[in-house]
């Protein structure tokens, strides 16, 4: 036998231990359990601190991470919490991306710097556009109605038509025809067809109106178009670039995209695009009363006021035994049973997973994006992970005293909403 022959069964063997080896290291690299990091301190206003100091179990947020990263939430792109303002997790992922009205990204790579569809979390931001221009008294009340600033549609105002006010299209309870519950990729859903529209805001206030002013939720994005216009029409400025003003410049927040309507109109509804960490900006000042690092963005009793509950709101698809939900100005106020203690939150929310939930009572915030946009089935989203991880790692969680025991026994009122606003920040 030759030389050559006699080795061969040895680079065999070798070659099967080194390929053996190498897929061991790759399988334990994949399977191997998070490593907590607490978040960087960069120059954008943003206090960061940890995990343990924010009374917050790393082990059950760390556990939460490995369900994250093995799949168990879908598709998620970044995860940010903030406890007492101050920012004590911030992670981001690899997954597929659509950029709106550009298309799908393909798999992106998310960092602190990425760029990310907020879709409608965009009507909150407006919402919060909208106070302000009414605290600078270019919005002298939110009681006007809405057709004082159109007279160029006052055709369309007619009977309880023109008895709609800016407090009815905050609260989404205009009363007027528009169906969103249908799927997006339906040319025939309402906010499709508005942002096709040559004239946006002429096909929101031309639709029928179907119910009394102030007494039933119909959620719409076209109540959003509408107060961007309204903005522009009381201060002179579009929309974007009074936010830029007076919302996103004090806050140091300088990179951002707004999709624009065919009409020309930066598109209220969902059009937005933040770094997630700019998001989180936008939550703690509201979570803060509408200060952010001290300086006044938005007066506290506006802010009490746009995260108060203005509707009950009857709950579609699955849900569970004391979930209920309301609506303030442009944000959800969902409110659910843990434990058999009584979570209430405000939420921004947006399609695809972007969500900014704030839970007063216990000053922790959660931030998170994702990709899932019009999957409206999905077993676990990036909206469970508050719920899933991050409120059980809370260490000291409680609600007042006093809210407690009403909450358990009630049901939910403005006044519950306003006494946890007295909770310090």
């Amino acid at each position: 036998m030759k030389d050559a022959d006699r080795s061969l069964p040895v680079l065999k063997t070798l070659l099967f231990i080194f390929v053996l080896f190498s897929h061991s290291a790759v399988w334990t690299q994949q399977t191997a359990s998070y490593k907590y990091t607490p978040p960087e301190k960069v120059n954008d206003g943003i206090r960061v601190g940890t995990l343990k100091k924010a009374a917050l179990d790393e082990a059950t947020i760390v556990s939460g991470m490995d369900e994250i990263l093995r799949g168990t939430y879908a598709n998620t792109h970044s995860l940010l919490i903030f406890r007492k303002g101050i920012l004590v997790f911030e992670e981001y992922f690899t997954g597929d991306d659509v950029e709106r009205g550009v298309g799908r990204m393909g798999v992106v790579k998310h960092t602190r710097d990425t760029l990310h569809d907020m879709r409608s979390v965009t009507k909150s931001v407006v919402a919060a556009a909208v106070l302000i221009a009414h605290s600078q008294r270019k919005i002298k009340s939110l009681d006007q109605p809405i057709f004082e600033f159109f007279p160029e549609y006052s055709k369309y105002a007619e009977g309880d038509k023109k008895n709609i006010t800016i407090k009815h299209v905050l609260s989404m309870t205009s009363g007027l025809a528009w169906n969103e519950r249908i799927s997006y990729a339906d040319p025939t859903n309402s906010e499709i067809q508005m942002n096709n529209a040559l004239d946006s805001i002429e096909y929101v206030l031309s639709q029928k109106l179907l119910e009394k002013p102030g007494t039933v939720f119909n959620y719409s994005g076209g109540m959003t178009q509408v107060l961007a216009s309204l903005i522009k029409k009381s201060t002179g400025m579009d929309a974007d670039v009074f936010t830029e003003k007076h919302l996103f410049a004090p806050m140091g927040i300088t990179k951002y995209k707004w999709v624009k309507t065919k009409s020309g109109d930066p598109s209220a509804a969902s059009g937005l695009r933040l770094r997630s960490r700019d998001m989180a900006k936008i939550g703690v000042m509201m979570m803060n009363k509408g200060k952010w690092n001290g300086a006044r963005i938005i007066p506290a009793k506006l802010v009490e006021e746009a995260m108060t509950e203005h509707i009950k709101l009857e709950l579609q698809g699955e849900t569970k035994e004391g979930d209920r939900e309301s609506y303030g100005y442009q944000v959800w106020l969902p409110s659910f049973l843990l434990n058999g203690e009584r979570v209430m939150l405000t939420e921004f929310a947006g399609n695809g997973g972007q969500k900014v939930q704030i839970d007063i009572a216990n000053r922790l915030m959660v931030v998170v994006t994702a990709g899932n946009y019009n999957k409206r089935d999905l077993k676990k989203s990036s909206g469970h992970i508050y719920e899933d991880i991050v409120f059980p790692a809370l260490l000291d969680r409680k609600l007042q005293p006093r809210v407690k025991q009403k909450l358990r026994n009630a049901s939910l009122s403005t006044g519950d909403s306003l006494l946890l606003w007295q909770t310090p920040f």
